[in-house]
């Protein structure tokens, strides 16, 4: 699931968004294909935890 945030506001993107994963070796993958790519293009990665 791709969630994309919005100014509440204008409902213009804010540029921001969360990637859900239903595996942790697809979540581990897009992590490992990020890692390394160029900083201006290349969106802040990290592995959380789902909330219960």
């Amino acid at each position: 699931m791709i969630n994309l945030y919005t100014d509440r506001e204008t409902g213009k993107l804010k540029g921001e968004a969360t990637v859900s994963f239903d595996d942790p070796p697809s979540a581990k993958a897009a992590i490992d294909w990020f890692d390394g790519q160029s900083p201006k293009n290349t969106p802040k990665t990290h592995l959380g935890t789902p909330e219960l």
